[in-house]
């Protein structure tokens, strides 16, 4: 059995969805999903469930969901409910945990191929830090937990996963970069820029593979379509670094060490 979170939830058992479709069944999983294989108080799912405004009956409700979320993996894997409670999906206190190993979901899997690019980076492994990053990106089938209703907890799970997805976006492009591969550079940054109009390091790295690309003029108005939403929209300048940045690709003098950055040393 699989189970995925980067992206909407998912229950796979063997090519077969078996997610919940009930809302409230499916927010469970997913909250137990986000913190697997440590305890999730009941209060902490009641709280998530109705948004701080519980019935009377919400833990009892909360039982009724975690039973029939037991059912329903005990029918995908062949097994009994009874089972489930002992070994998957467990009664811990006053709490439930979610057992998962490593290779069941796709979180660590994620986070494992993510750690293998920024080793292969650091150690000049430039085009296996590509592939490494690139794997680890197609894992993410969308926003995550996009088919679940977000309390609080959820939020902040989504928050946290979709930095992860950035900062794994970054690495990536900073690999590509460093082996020249410019092209596909100005590809990567493209999207991301539209969809983080104020991150000043995606706007950097697309200024420097415009630039290294021969594309100066492009990647002057990269910096003066930042510069003008931030005055517009923040009432700030961007930052000295990537002023400098500017200030440099001006001059058609950059820097050695944005030319080194790239590859383009003259």
């Amino acid at each position: 059995m699989e189970f995925r979170i980067l992206g909407p939830i998912e229950v796979d058992a063997q090519g077969r969805d078996v997610t919940p479709t009930a809302p409230k069944q499916r927010q469970v999983l997913a909250l137990l999903l986000a913190r697997a294989n440590r305890r999730v108080s009941v209060p902490t799912l009641v709280a998530e469930i109705w948004d701080g405004e519980p019935p009377r009956t919400a833990t009892t409700a909360l039982q009724t969901y975690v039973a029939s979320i037991r059912k329903t993996l005990a029918a995908a894997g062949g097994t009994t409910a009874r089972s489930v409670a002992e070994r998957r999906l467990v009664t811990d206190g006053n709490g439930y945990l979610l057992r998962l190993t490593e290779d069941e979901y796709d979180r660590p899997r994620f986070e494992h191929l993510v750690a293998e690019g920024r080793e292969r980076l650091d150690g000049g492994v430039l085009d296996g830090a590509v592939e490494a990053l690139g794997r680890a990106l197609d894992l993410w089938r969308g926003a995550p937990f996009c088919n679940v209703q977000h309390g609080s907890q959820l939020a902040a799970h989504a928050r946290v996963l979709n930095e992860h997805h950035l900062t794994a976006c970054e690495v990536r492009i900073e690999a590509l970069l460093l082996s020249r591969r410019f092209g596909e550079a100005v590809g990567a940054c493209v999207a991301l820029v539209e969809e983080h109009l104020y991150h000043e390091n995606l706007h950097a790295q697309l200024m420097r593979a415009l630039y290294a690309s021969g594309r100066r003029a492009a990647a002057l108005e990269v910096y003066q379509s930042l510069r003008r939403r931030m005055a517009d929209d923040l009432g700030i300048a961007p930052s000295p670094s990537i002023r400098s940045l500017h200030g440099e690709m001006l001059q058609d003098q950059p820097d050695q060490r944005y030319l080194a950055a790239v590859g383009a040393v003259r």
